[in-house]
């Protein structure tokens, strides 16, 4: 591991002058459960780590009747046994409670659940330069791809990473992010950045720029929700697909419905032709039709096509549940 220095701000614009202005220089350190991995993995090496543990206010959570704030240093567990998260956004807990190990959710923090890099293995390997790290290939098009993305994989294979992205962006979730230039609001889905578009970063986050905390609105809270996800094992792993679901119902139909996809794409996809057919007498029909739309313009690479079936299931799965938890109220 290459040597760095340890920056230990006592503020966030102490932080911020500490980080500079290039990420080559300098990454942030907050649960480094991805950002050491990287490093050790030699993905990343920065000159300077910059702490962000020893800034105070940055892991507090408040929830009041006009909305939701998560501090981006909140642990995955802080947020999980928070009684307010519990009580409005049991998605967000059945997510967080399906990630990683109890141990790594004591120590990862949500905001660096929702920036942490892609898992694939040529992404993570030092010998191959892929087009993530400045290459010219994308080694999982025509390689061992079981575990990639069956969705806008043209320029990468790489599937995003987090499961809580999935959730806050069917909340309709806004992220506070703070820099030099000041602070801004980011809606989570204007966060992510496509392949196609800039395939060395997966956020819009500038150099020195971090997230603050998150913002869930009231309006999110009421709705009958439900997260699903498939994985090759039930101890620590990750998802094969994952389905997010929210929906409002009245008198028996579903007024509303919120459905995002996660786990077989670069970033979270929420899918409105898949809402539509949520909406509402939703019978077994409509839940086997929703299923096969979610599938529509899917590109499945050689090897994992067979996650075709599980987008349907898991669709099917959590649209069910969730329906059944909105008419229960």
């Amino acid at each position: 591991m290459k040597s760095f220095e340890l920056a230990q701000p006592g503020s966030l614009d102490a932080a911020i002058r500490a980080s500079g202005e290039s990420f080559v220089a300098s990454r942030w350190l907050a649960g480094g459960t991805d950002l050491l991995a990287t490093i050790k993995e030699r993905v990343d090496a920065p000159e300077r780590l910059v702490n962000l543990k020893t800034i105070p206010d940055l892991a507090s959570i408040e929830v009041t009747a006009e909305r939701t704030v998560i501090g981006a240093l909140a642990t995955h567990t802080e947020v999980a046994e928070h009684v307010g998260i519990r009580e409005h956004h049991p998605a967000l807990v059945e997510a967080i409670l399906a990630t990683a190990t109890p141990q790594i959710r004591n120590v990862a923090t949500i905001g660096g659940g929702l920036c942490q890099r892609p898992r694939c293995w040529y992404f993570r390997h030092p010998d191959y330069p892929c087009r993530k790290k400045g290459g010219a290939t994308c080694y999982a098009q025509e390689g061992e791809n079981e575990f990639h993305t069956i969705f806008d994989n043209g320029t990468c294979c790489a599937v995003h990473a987090s499961n809580i992205a999935p959730i806050l962006l069917a909340y309709d979730a806004v992220l506070i992010v703070r820099g030099s230039g000041g602070e801004r609001e980011v809606a989570l889905d204007d966060f992510f950045v496509d392949p196609d578009d800039n395939v060395m970063v997966e956020n819009i986050l500038a150099p020195g720029e971090l997230i603050t905390r998150i913002e869930i609105p009231a309006a999110a809270r009421g709705w009958g929700e439900a997260y699903v996800e498939v994985r090759e094992k039930q101890s620590f792993d990750w998802a094969l697909t994952a389905a997010t679901v929210l929906v409002k119902a009245s008198g028996g139909a579903v007024e509303d419905s919120r459905v995002v996809l996660s786990a077989v794409a670069p970033r979270p996809l929420r899918l409105p032709r898949v809402e539509a057919l949520l909406r509402g007498r939703v019978d077994e029909e409509a839940l086997s039709a929703a299923g096969e739309a979610a599938c529509a313009g899917a590109t499945p690479l050689e090897q994992n096509g067979y996650k075709l079936a599980l987008v349907r299931a898991t669709i099917a799965r959590a649209a069910r549940s969730a329906i059944s938890r909105a008419r229960k109220g």
